[in-house]
């Protein structure tokens, strides 16, 4: 009997050794994400701090501020022996798994959000060390973040930061980690940090994409917007781009779309950074009833 308590205390502290401890995404201190979110008239940042801690079903939470949405709360919660992180909104009672770093190729995931125009498991087709930090990347290009692949990143989230399996993110805008911080040192993100939005904007329509739905030929008129639009992107409801153009004209024609098959498509209007500004949903048909 001592023989076998002692193989269970030998197997136990073996286990012990080899679990292994993940970095937390959340600082000692204090912890903030700045993550793109849009409306219809543009792109701008939440800056989601952790304010507090709180318990919910027996699990404990941090309670996550900042979003643009009012009365709108976000709560985390992390295993960092499993590698693990879930989210929640005070909107709803579903929580989301949106972290597993012992994830391995082949393995699978579901990533869902309602900006997500495919939700659906994705595959790992890739598991690596950078600055330190696991990453887990998945067989899922990003169209909005020039087709990166989506990855989940050790001690940080993942490249769409922790919202994007949300259900109630505003507008369907595409979520993108810009930076994030830990006891206020920057630990991601080497580019901007903050998009300034476009809210004075009023809610007159001074961009406007005509027929809606469309058959052969789609006019994008920007003649009331007074700020600089670069060009103008197609891009279909797979996230593959089918037709970028430089913009000289306060009213684009474009023409010869009648190959395009029936189906959801966007145009994305992006300034001289790259950053999109505008997008609007279109719909093309076949049917005369529609025009």
């Amino acid at each position: 009997m001592r023989a076998l308590v002692i193989g269970f205390l030998i197997l136990g502290i073996s286990n012990s050794l080899i679990a292994q401890n993940y970095e937390s995404i959340f600082g000692s201190d204090s912890t903030q994400w700045n993550i793109t979110m849009g409306n219809l008239w543009g792109t701008g940042t939440d800056q989601h701090t952790v304010i507090k801690d709180t318990t919910i079903n027996g699990f404990n939470y941090k309670v996550i501020d900042g979003y643009s949405i009012n009365g709108f709360q976000g709560y985390l919660r992390e295993d960092t022996i499993q590698g693990k992180a879930w989210y929640r909104n005070n909107q709803d009672t579903t929580e989301f798994l949106i972290m597993d770093l012992q994830l391995s190729v082949g393995d699978s995931m579901f990533v869902g959000g309602n900006w997500n125009l495919q939700p659906g498991y994705y595959f790992v087709d890739s598991v690596y060390v950078s600055n330190n930090r696991k990453h887990i990347r998945f067989d899922f290009e990003l169209f909005f973040m020039n087709n990166t692949k989506f990855t989940l990143i050790e001690g940080i989230s993942s490249n769409l930061g922790f919202r994007y399996q949300d259900i109630d993110y505003i507008n369907n805008f595409n979520p993108e980690l810009l930076c994030s911080y830990k006891n206020e040192i920057q630990e991601y993100g080497i580019g901007q940090c903050i998009i300034s939005g476009l809210n004075e904007i009023s809610n007159k329509e001074i961009i406007n994409v005509y027929p809606n739905p469309f058959r052969d030929n789609i006019i994008i008129d920007i003649s009331q917007w007074k700020n600089e639009i670069i060009k103008y992107d197609i891009i279909n409801s797979a996230g593959k781009t089918l037709k970028s153009r430089a913009v000289n004209n306060s009213k684009i024609n474009i023409e010869n779309l009648n190959h395009y098959k029936n189906g959801t498509y966007f145009i994305i209007l992006r300034d001289k950074h790259g950053n999109v500004i505008n997008s609007k949903k279109i719909i093309k048909v076949t049917n005369n009833k529609y025009h």
